[in-house]
Parts: structure tokens; C-alpha cells; sequence
């Protein structure tokens, strides 16, 4: 089953039998399986007979088929959710009680069953190559798979949700938050909720990328993006902090050495294809790098030149080289490239 529809059998009320929400993104499977609720379940008074809820990695059948039988209380449906089930684990004879309840729901057909599965609890294959389990059940309940949302749907789904705040934010924006808190729909709504509190607490209608500089969490790629681009910037001062801070939580020298080489190689591969006359959208075909990161290595690179990145990409073999026979090594090294290239 697509979630195309999926949705119009929600806006329809065309919903029956047994639905399977699994996949990555959590945050998804959560929202479909409210929305299935809200329009199922009626009023929430009568929750304990319409909207029997069981949980747990293995699936008890007979408590479904029993809750199934059981008519709703003042209301033409009713569901009955199975929550963090792992269909992974379920021998032939548990498969058959899964069939036997699709076919239980066409009996008592005000019945509408409903489970959730974890990351790993659903074997779904691929487009191409369906899993065994979806090739035996696709035509007998409804299975929908949530994987991780690309870039610009997060792009539109963020700004939808600070509109719903009656917050503006422009493109430059959602993509500083995906960048700097990462592609998990969860941790985004969080933050979402944070700047719009922000915003509204200073009198501001507007949530720009400085907003989410100030207050946003940053993933693990996002802080090492604060020293090299501190060191990018030429600002001395912003990466002598930064590394402070990376002082502070006890990161390995060498962890942050490599940080900082993989940032200039990157950056060489971005200024070389500006030399080979691509512009953004054709770089970032080739890289597929994050395009508010990619904005940020493409204004460096021009700055720096692909020569003066040599010699950089060079300095840092050669210290590298040096650490492993007597040479400078742990964060002294590390501000020596400081003071030497900023």
C-alpha cells in the first residue's frame, strides 16, 4: 500500500483490516498511526473498549482475534494497536495466525487492527527485490514502509511546521537546521518547537540561520564543522575556542587532526571542480554534500585557491608523517597549524 493511498482512504473513512507501519523514520510511523486513531478510534472516553493497545516484540494473536470480536462502544469502528512488533522472528505458525486475522477483520468488520514495528522488525527487501514477508502478506494487509525523508522534503516538511507556528523562515534556514541537527524528524520537530519559542519570546515573526547558530543542538559532523570553518574563516580566535571546547570533552588529538585533513580534502575536491568550471547544483551532484555545507566550502574554496589547498593538504601529510617519528604531536600540533595557516 502507498501512503498516496493510504491518506485518501483516511480522508475517504475507507479503512479496514490490518495495517503494518515499519520502516526508519520513527517520527513517521508514529504520526500515520495516530492519524489511523483520530479516525478510527472516536471519542477518547471510550478509548479502553475502542482502542485496545498491546506491546511488545512478540505478538499475542489470541488477545488480537479476542479484542477484534469485541463490538465498539458507541462508535461504528474500532482499532486495536500492536506496537513494537518484530515480524523478523515469527515462525510459520505465527504467520498463519497473521493471515488468520486479516481474515478474522473481514468477519467483524468494524474492526480495524494496526502495528508498529521498530527500525529492524520488518524485512521489507527492497522495490525490486520484495522480502519473502511482503510477497506472502502485500495483498492481504497493508503495508506501509517510512524510510528517511530526502533533504528537501525535510526542507518542506520544517517549513510547514514553523508555519504552523505562525513563523517565517526562508530556505537558507531549514537548511542551517539540517545541517546542524542532522535528518532525524524527531530531534527537528524538537527544534522547531525551540526557535519558534525563541523567536516568539523576543517579539520575532522571523527565524533565521543566526537563530539556529545560537540555540540549536549540532550533531558530531556539525561540531567539527565549527573548528574547520573557524580555520576556513581565517579567524583565529573562533578556533582556538573551538578547540578549547574539543579540550574540554577530552577528543583525541589525532581524531581532530583527521577532522581537519578530511575538511581540506573536501575542500580541494570542491575548489578543483570550480576549476573545471561546474557551478553548485553540478558540484553537488558529484559530492553530495549538504548544500548549505557545500555553500559554505564553496565561497572557502574561492577564497583559499586550489594551489594554496596543496600546499595545505601537503603541510598537514607532512605533520601527520612527523607525529609518528618524534615530531610535534597532540594539540600543540594542532595550534601550531593554527597560528601557521590563519
Amino acid at each position: 500500500m502507498d501512503l498516496v493511498k493510504f491518506k485518501s482512504d483516511l480522508k475517504s473513512g475507507n479503512l479496514h483490516g490490518v495495517y503494518l507501519f515499519g520502516g526508519e523514520e520513527d517520527y513517521l510511523v508514529r504520526y500515520y498511526l495516530k492519524s489511523l486513531r483520530d479516525a478510527v478510534a472516536g471519542d477518547e472516553a471510550f478509548a479502553v473498549f475502542n482502542n485496545p493497545v498491546f506491546d511488545g516484540e512478540d505478538v499475542d494473536f489470541s488477545a488480537i482475534a479476542e479484542a477484534i470480536k469485541a463490538p465498539p462502544m458507541m462508535n461504528d469502528l474500532k482499532l486495536i494497536e500492536w506496537r513494537h512488533a518484530d515480524f523478523t522472528k515469527m515462525k510459520e505458525g505465527e504467520l498463519s495466525q497473521l493471515e488468520e486475522i486479516a481474515e478474522l477483520t473481514k468477519e467483524y468488520s468494524y474492526s480495524v487492527v494496526a502495528f508498529t514495528a521498530d527500525g529492524e522488525g520488518v524485512d521489507f527487501g527492497s522495490p525490486k527485490k520484495p522480502s519473502a514477508f511482503v510477497k506472502r502478506f502485500d495483498k492481504i494487509i497493508n503495508i506501509l514502509k517510512f524510510e528517511k525523508s530526502s533533504e528537501n522534503q525535510l526542507y518542506a516538511w520544517l517549513k510547514k511546521h514553523f508555519d504552523a507556528h505562525g513563523v517565517t523562515v526562508g530556505l537558507e534556514t531549514v537548511k542551517a537546521l539540517v545541517f546542524r541537527s542532522g535528518r532525524s524528524m524527531d530531534v527537528l520537530a524538537g527544534e522547531v518547537e525551540k526557535l519558534c519559542a525563541l523567536a516568539l519570546s523576543r517579539g520575532k515573526s522571523i527565524v533565521t540561520p543566526e537563530d539556529v547558530d545560537e540555540v540549536s543542538s549540532s550533531t558530531p559532523e556539525c561540531d567539527t564543522f565549527a573548528l574547520s570553518n573557524a580555520i576556513l574563516d581565517r579567524s583565529r580566535q573562533k578556533a582556538y575556542l573551538a578547540l578549547e571546547e574539543m579540550k574540554l570533552r577530552r577528543v583525541d588529538p589525532t581524531i581532530i587532526m583527521g577532522m581537519i585533513a578530511k575538511t581540506f580534502d573536501d575542500l580541494c575536491a570542491v575548489s578543483h571542480l570550480l576549476d573545471e568550471g561546474l557551478d553548485r547544483g553540478d558540484i553537488n551532484e558529484v559530492l553530495k554534500m549538504n548544500e548549505y555545507k557545500l555553500k559554505i566550502y564553496v565561497t572557502a574554496a574561492k577564497r583559499y585557491g586550489s594551489d594554496r589547498l596543496r600546499e595545505i593538504l601537503k603541510s598537514l601529510a607532512e605533520a601527520d608523517a612527523a607525529s609518528k617519528y618524534g615530531g610535534v604531536v597532540g594539540y600543540t600540533a594542532i595550534e601550531l597549524f593554527i597560528s601557521r595557516y590563519l
